[in-house]
């Protein structure tokens, strides 16, 4: 019997996270802008900024960058050719000094997923898929259990379970950063040469779930606890409990975990996943030791308050190590009923 539910969804990064689009922008497709507008990494829109090159006289110059092996940047081409100007269309994302441990010095850079529109934003998929795993952890016990659609009518839970893609994100939320691994054995952090887009900490997104049935609803209704009991229960101390307690973030809300960069524990069933056929079908140099490495990225440190019963307010901040270390993709949410 379909039986129609709305919710809100209210996310909240508590940590950088990122959502890739299947796209790498290279560094002859950026720069770091100096003078008046420095502190900006700027991502020109290429047709624009061919066009203008085209009508400065240099468009064989600029075709033959773009098609050479050479490793030369945009800043240096513009240097080059004394090229002040930076406006091409495209998009800038302000600089935070956390971006790498060369100032000013990124290679390529994995984009955040855009809407048709060019605004950031977050699919209804990947949030659903973190759902699942919540569910499948804490309600189902099983990772068998049907998703999709029902057209061939198989009883289907997560077909009854619909998730928007978030409203617009504003550019000015998005960062760059740099991937960062802490492996268990040396609890050291290690950057590695991976840059992001990714949410700057304590942005605010929200979503629409709709379940049509008795018991969608009673799951999404219950989400935030089970969300709570995995990461108490399953996530922490299956994985969380190997590493440096310095680098373990606190929960704002409850915990959820999204996009690329959050681990291999934060998506799977933690009762059957096979860890051993896993490290059989990864390529020898990418051999996952133990349960994994820690996923750690820099970003600025971010403080907030939360009001308490005598009117006052309790302060907080988002990590606890000198560092400016996140967990990458940690979240928390807030449930409404509509």
């Amino acid at each position: 019997m379909t039986e129609y539910h709305q919710f809100e969804f209210n996310l909240r990064t508590v940590a950088p996270v990122h959502i890739g689009e299947g796209k790498t922008i290279t560094t002859k497709e950026f720069l770091y802008e100096e003078g008046e507008k420095r502190g900006n990494y700027y991502f020109p829109d290429m047709p624009t900024l061919y066009k203008r090159m085209c009508e400065l006289g240099l468009q064989e110059d600029f075709e033959e960058y773009l098609m050479g092996k050479g490793k030369r940047d945009l800043r240096a081409f513009f240097d080059q050719h004394q090229i002040k100007e930076t406006d091409f269309g495209g998009y800038r994302i302000k600089e935070t000094k956390y971006e790498t441990e060369v100032k000013g010095k990124l290679n390529n850079i994995v984009t955040f997923i855009k809407d048709a529109y060019g605004n950031p934003y977050i699919p209804g998929s990947s949030l659903k898929g973190a759902i699942r795993t919540i569910l499948v952890n804490r309600h189902f016990h099983t990772d068998n259990v049907k998703w999709g659609s029902s057209k061939d009518g198989v009883d289907d839970i997560f077909n009854e379970i619909r998730v928007s893609d978030s409203e617009p994100i504003p550019f000015d939320r998005l960062l760059i950063c740099q991937k960062w691994d802490v492996s268990v054995k040396k609890g050291i952090p290690n950057p590695l040469p991976l840059f992001r887009e990714s949410l700057t900490p304590f942005t605010k997104v929200k979503f629409t779930i709709t379940t049509t049935t008795a018991r969608a609803h009673y799951l999404i209704e219950n989400l935030e606890e089970m969300a709570k009991q995995f990461y108490e229960r399953n996530y922490a101390p299956t994985f969380l409990s190997a590493f440096p307690s310095k680098y373990i973030q606190g929960n704002y809300k409850a915990p959820i975990y999204l996009g690329a960069g959050s681990g291999l524990w934060s998506k799977v069933d933690h009762q059957h996943v096979n860890i051993e056929g896993i490290r059989r079908q990864t390529p020898r140099k990418m051999k996952m030791k133990f349960n994994g490495a820690l996923k750690l990225t820099k970003s600025r440190i971010v403080r907030y308050k939360t009001p308490k019963k005598d009117g006052l307010f309790e302060r907080h901040v988002l990590i606890i190590n000198n560092e400016n270390l996140y967990e990458m993709g940690k979240c928390g949410f807030k449930i409404k009923e509509l």
